[in-house]
């Protein structure tokens, strides 16, 4: 499944046709081993050592991101105090207990003790938003808050760590759950602008047909001794069989052949992201 690194329902218009069409451009699998090539930087730095070692040493394996978050804390639910958690995890070392940085009763405090004594709050916190992954619209809503900002207030005052909303897209993005919800809307829009779809990946096909041909002749050139040895294959065979042939007595060349494509590949992207 593709979708966008921000997998939210995006739209691009067409100037050509009144309406408008999901964004297709730049998708990408967003698995684990994309993290780690492209997003490793956004990840909590527990999260990212869980990455590094998921991918370094497990082949082409991956898990969702969710899977390994939800894992990696689920300690925490265990965690009958906050000194415990902070003992099992460093990164909440700074948190406070609510009932002390918490002087002020306001309304909204008042409201979450109708729910959450004050001197557990902290614990609860960081079990609902790091052991659940629950939003903090969803933990305002079920602390009786009537709005995230109310709680954001609190959970800055002592000093509930957060990671971010690029991580939380990560997290989003490797969720198979929202993958299928994307693709039944991509399937809907497919079917009802048909025309407009496939005039649009024509013209991906041929733009990529052309990278793509681009790639293969600069990374061809760069090898002289493939380009050799195929010589002397294409001496001896006829037609298009001369690759099938070429390929099976060079097997290793096949696969020399397409690390470089993948170098090349990866030196126009940098082109193209410095002009």
């Amino acid at each position: 499944m593709n979708i966008q690194f921000n997998p939210q329902y995006k739209y691009n218009t067409i100037p050509s046709k009144r309406i408008t069409a999901p964004s297709f451009q730049g998708a990408r699998d967003i698995n684990l081993k994309y993290i780690y090539e492209n997003r490793l930087r956004l990840l909590p730095q527990r999260m990212r050592q869980k990455v590094i070692n998921a991918v370094e040493n497990n082949g082409n394996i991956f898990e969702p991101l969710r899977d390994i978050h939800l894992k990696t804390y689920a300690p925490l639910l265990n965690c009958k105090t906050l000194g415990k958690a902070q003992n099992i995890f460093y990164e909440f070392r700074d948190v406070l207990p609510a009932h002390i940085a918490i002087q002020h009763k306001s309304p909204n405090v008042k409201k979450i003790m109708e729910t959450v004594p004050l001197e557990d709050l902290s614990l609860v916190l960081l079990k609902e938003r790091w052991g659940k992954l629950k939003t903090i619209d969803e933990i305002a809503k079920e602390l009786g808050l009537k709005s995230r900002s109310a709680l954001a207030w609190i959970m800055d005052k002592i000093r509930i760590p957060d990671f971010g909303a690029n991580y939380h897209k990560l997290l989003s993005a490797t969720d198979e759950t929202l993958n299928s919800q994307i693709a039944q809307k991509t399937k809907a829009f497919n079917a009802a602008h048909r025309e407009i779809i496939v005039s649009h990946n024509r013209s991906l096909s041929q733009k990529y047909k052309e990278l793509n041909q681009k790639i293969s002749k600069i990374a061809w050139d760069r090898l002289p001794h493939i380009k050799e040895a195929f010589s002397e294959v294409s001496s001896r065979t006829n037609g298009k069989e001369r690759f099938g042939v070429f390929w099976s007595e060079y097997p290793e060349y096949a696969k020399e052949f397409a690390q470089m494509k993948m170098t090349v590949a990866a030196e126009l992207r940098k082109q193209r992201k410095g002009n």
